[in-house]
């Protein structure tokens, strides 16, 4: 084969995609499409989660107590612990300091995933998280809350505004710092009211006089306090995945999902292209061009299409991330190793795609493909 003739089927690439502007973008879409759902939802669950675990861990305490079915780390508003357990965990050698916490979980402002809110004894809260009102003051009776600064920036709110808890507006009067827990807080017996939960909570924070020597606290607290929940707050990460099943499982099928899509764009955008370039190919294989090259040409074709798509998802991916996170309070974070796998599954289905369409075209018979209308 002469170097005129490689050249020119190399050049087919491009010019197939110059020519065809509509199945390009077609094409681009898909894959594009399929790199935004793989960067954002696993940012998206990547980020929620590590955001809700900084701040837990963020309380201060070194335990945290509570029912089996009341977790502080599931998104639920059952208060089903009775607060006298408090009393019970003062006695316990090793305990230092107990503080009890209501979480009431309302969907968010914008209507995008949801906000926690927290019914906390402020004195004894921030004497184990360290918490201090930085603007403002501390909530006086049921209709006042405190924020903290994330919230505040990020839903434009300062002293004397107003902010939607249990469908009512309730009155921000001070903002707090540093995060953590939820990012809204108000007194506890206002939630009990508000709930109907008088004398519960959802957890107990526990803070014990040597850290060195938490997991012994922990082993007493099972011991004579048998059938509840007891965690180190240094476990949460693990107590977490566990509370909201089939993460991974959601993960895998936005990765499954993503191929699916791509590939099958890919795979109709080049059938029909192949079907439209019959007598292109026909004149290749009267120019001696073998099934491999041919199979090479149409794959290179679809390999620049899905880096092309890859490369604008990339972009729509990250703007739309940005967009997300300064509209609302959902956080995300893009790991460079989703990123590359969004990179691969864009690539691989591009190709995995264009597949069948390419040996399709290089067992064409070339007197029909020649003789085609």
């Amino acid at each position: 084969m002469t170097l005129e003739t490689s050249y020119f089927m190399d050049s087919l690439v491009f010019s197939n995609i110059r020519q065809r502007p509509t199945r390009t973008i077609i094409s681009v879409s898909g894959v594009a499409l399929g790199v935004i759902l793989v960067i954002l939802n696993t940012g998206l669950v990547r980020g929620m989660l590590n955001d809700r675990i900084r701040r837990e861990r963020g309380i201060g305490a070194e335990i945290q107590f509570t029912r089996k079915g009341s977790s502080m780390l599931s998104p639920s508003s059952v208060m089903s612990l009775d607060l006298r357990y408090g009393d019970r965990l003062r006695q316990i050698d090793g305990v230092s300091q107990v503080s009890p916490v209501g979480r009431y979980v309302q969907t968010g402002k914008s209507g995008l995933g949801f906000e926690q809110v927290d019914g906390i004894i402020f004195e004894s809260y921030a004497s184990i998280s360290g918490l201090k009102v930085v603007k403002g003051r501390v909530f006086q009776n049921d209709s006042e809350v405190i924020v903290d600064e994330f919230k505040a920036r990020q839903s434009n709110l300062s002293i004397g505004g107003e902010i939607q808890v249990f469908g009512k507006q309730l009155k921000v009067v001070g903002i707090y710092a540093p995060e953590s827990g939820a990012r809204i807080k108000m007194d506890l017996s206002a939630l009990q009211t508000f709930l109907a939960a008088e004398n519960k909570c959802t957890f107990i924070m526990v803070k014990v006089s040597d850290p060195d020597k938490q997991e012994e606290v922990q082993k007493r607290i099972n011991s004579e306090l048998p059938g509840n929940v007891v965690v180190l707050t240094r476990d949460i990460a693990t107590g977490f995945g566990r509370s909201i099943p089939g993460i991974d499982g959601f993960v895998n099928a936005v990765l499954t999902l993503s191929v699916i899509v791509s590939s099958l764009v890919i795979l109709l955008a080049m059938y029909t292209t192949i079907t439209e370039r019959t007598r292109e190919i026909g004149v290749l294989k009267s120019l001696g061009a073998s099934k491999s090259y041919i199979i090479g040409v149409i794959e290179k074709e679809a390999i620049v299409i899905s880096m092309i798509g890859v490369a604008i998802g990339l972009l729509i991916a990250l703007v739309a991330g940005w967009a997300i996170e300064h509209g609302t309070t959902l956080q995300l974070e893009f790991h460079w190793t989703w990123i590359l796998t969004a990179i691969l599954i864009g690539i691989g289905a591009g190709a995995i795609g264009a597949l069948y369409p390419a040996v399709r075209a290089a067992n064409q018979d070339p007197v029909k493909a020649l003789a085609y209308e």
